[in-house]
């Protein structure tokens, strides 16, 4: 395995490697200067710190001594000081990512959010990512670009008629941490009518980053495409079809995708997986066949390999549906795909086997996976089985699944899967990690720390793996609201990759109430969307949601503090 070899490759003698050490704590010192990040004795954040930047006197004194060797460790610097800031337990860097130059002139330019919300105690600073002419906003993803932790690029439904619930999918991205925000607008090259939705997004090796969403025209022409930006995500090019059909008869729903960063065979490679439905109508009902379909681009998104049916089967699979055979095992219920690759590169997929009509039927998370880039596929492994949370939340109108959420350590040992269901009455956080590649999971956890019971909702989780290997999960939660109405974001990390996790932690500085000039859906259902967004470096982690307390559905993030930065 990648990260086996580049431990080999560390052993050195006791001198070099405590040099090396010495070296990369000095590294340390500076990044966190240029996030105005003062270290206090023991190396954590001085609490009540003022945001500024190293003193200049040692350097100035270094310079006119002359040395060759400050040069030297300068330029040293400009290559390693991401992985740094990327890599408090200061080993080498993880396969999956890269350190450039631009990461470390990107620090400097750190917005006033990132240095105001290096104090590791909340509340932390709330910023407004939406500020556009649109009427409601939802369904926000967002990605980091592992050269650079300060440059994020997200995207939601920006919706131009909400009663009538029409929509596109536009873009945000931002180059100081999420502090300010420049808007894309809608995506560029789809026809009058078109809808746009269900979003993803991912940073290519080569620097260029893409996006993924659904398309379903007026005429009945539906599918899912890509499009790529070459300029950090300010513009997306025009979108290339990976899968269209225009006899309505198929419905690609919900596509996900992944970048292959490991240093495998088929690096660089942008995985594509979604629901692909057909034979009667999908949704709250189990009418139609699911079945999950898989494509690949080899060239940087300009062309993509014919779908590919890889759900399989198992004797789990047995949900009843219309024109299914009784005996039938094909596990072609499939929901919310979520594509990963590991350190070595293997490639899974997680998604819900469910049966949305018949609350007798639990939801089963299920992972499939490839060592072949996709070629082959094992069947698929049961993950967890769950009572969903399909329908509403009273008093509310707003809709609600249950989705997985999924993601891989560093050095790709674990997987990890969150998802919210209702053993407890209403919703809770739970959490589930697997050893040995997804064939068996552990037991799950309850991650919210209020009372069981309480009547409290918390759904829609998201999950992200910081390169260190800090675990994040982030929700939405009633707790603060005794009628259980109004919502906040909250989040809970752990550091021993999810065998225990550290008391929650409430993101938003004021809870929101989802009713507010809310869109209504075909089903007569509000709409607040089916998930959320979250980023996570070893410095900071950065949910991105949306929220209504302007009056309206806007998209709003935050940079809170990982506790790898407050414990390194």
């Amino acid at each position: 395995m990648a990260g086996q070899d580049e431990r080999d490759a560390g052993d050195t003698s006791s001198s070099d490697e405590a040099a090396r050490v010495r070296r990369l704590e000095a590294l340390r010192r500076i990044a966190d200067g240029q996030l105005g990040a003062e270290t206090a004795a023991g190396g954590e954040l001085a609490r009540g710190a003022r945001p500024e930047r190293m003193p200049a006197a040692p350097r100035q004194r270094a310079v006119r001594r002359g040395w060759l060797a400050l040069i030297g460790a300068l330029m040293a610097a400009a290559v390693v000081v991401a992985g740094v800031i990327l890599l408090p337990r200061l080993g080498s860097f993880p396969a999956t990512g890269r350190a450039t130059p631009a990461a470390t002139s990107a620090l400097t330019g750190a917005g006033a959010c990132v240095r105001a919300n290096a104090h590791p105690k909340p509340p932390y600073e709330n910023v407004r990512a939406s500020h556009d002419s649109f009427l409601a906003h939802s369904e926000p993803m967002l990605a980091e670009d592992p050269a650079n932790p300060l440059h994020l690029v997200g995207g939601s439904k920006f919706f131009t008629d909400p009663a009538r619930y029409r929509f596109q999918i536009g873009t945000f991205a931002s180059f100081d941490g999420g502090c300010t925000w420049s808007d894309g607008g809608v995506l560029p090259g789809f026809a009058r009518g078109v809808i746009t939705s269900d979003v993803s997004l991912a940073f290519g090796t080569r620097g260029e980053v893409y996006v993924a969403v659904l398309h379903d025209a007026p005429g009945g022409q539906s599918g899912l495409s890509v499009s790529t930006s070459t300029d950090g995500g300010r513009t997306f090019g025009a979108p290339v079809d990976v899968y269209s059909n225009a006899e309505n008869r198929i419905f690609s729903d919900k596509p996900w995708m992944t970048v292959d960063w490991s240093n495998g065979p088929h690096r660089g490679a942008l995985d594509v997986v979604w629901s692909y439905q057909y034979g009667g109508e999908c949704g709250f009902g189990n009418a139609c066949h699911q079945e999950l379909a898989f494509a690949q681009s080899s060239d940087g998104g300009k062309t993509f390999s014919p779908p590919k049916l890889i759900e399989g089967s198992a004797p789990f699979c047995t949900n009843p549906a219309k024109g299914r055979a009784p005996d039938a095992t094909r596990c072609d219920a499939a929901q919310g795909p979520i594509p990963l690759v590991t350190a070595d590169g293997t490639l899974a997929v997680a998604f819900a086997y469910e049966d949305l009509m018949d609350e007798r039927i639990p939801t089963r998370l299920l992972v499939v996976s490839s060592r072949d880039g996709g070629a082959t596929w094992q069947p698929p492994a049961l993950a967890a089985t769950v009572p969903d949370v399909a329908g509403a939340f009273p008093p509310n109108r707003y809709r609600n699944v249950t989705l997985p959420a999924f993601a891989a350590s560093p050095d790709g040992a674990a997987l990890y899967l969150a998802w919210a269901d209702k053993r407890n009455g209403t919703a809770d956080v739970f959490f589930a990690s697997s050893k040995d590649g997804g064939a068996t999971w552990s037991p799950s956890t309850r991650v919210n720390d209020d009372a069981p019971h309480s009547g409290s909702y918390h759904f829609q989780p998201q999950l992200a793996v910081a390169p260190g290997g800090v675990v994040t999960i982030c929700w939405f939660d009633t707790r603060n609201d005794p009628q259980h109405r109004l919502i906040d974001v909250y989040l809970a990390q752990s550091s021993d990759g999810g065998a225990s996790f550290l008391p929650n932690v409430r993101v938003t500085t004021a809870s929101w109430d989802p009713a507010v000039d809310a869109p209504v859906d075909g089903g007569g259902a509000q709409f607040i969307g089916d998930y959320q967004g979250l980023a996570a470096d070893d410095q900071f982690v950065h949910p991105f949601w949306n929220d209504t307390r302007t009056g309206a559905q806007e998209i709003f993030t935050a940079a809170v503090p990982s506790v790898a930065a407050r414990h390194p």
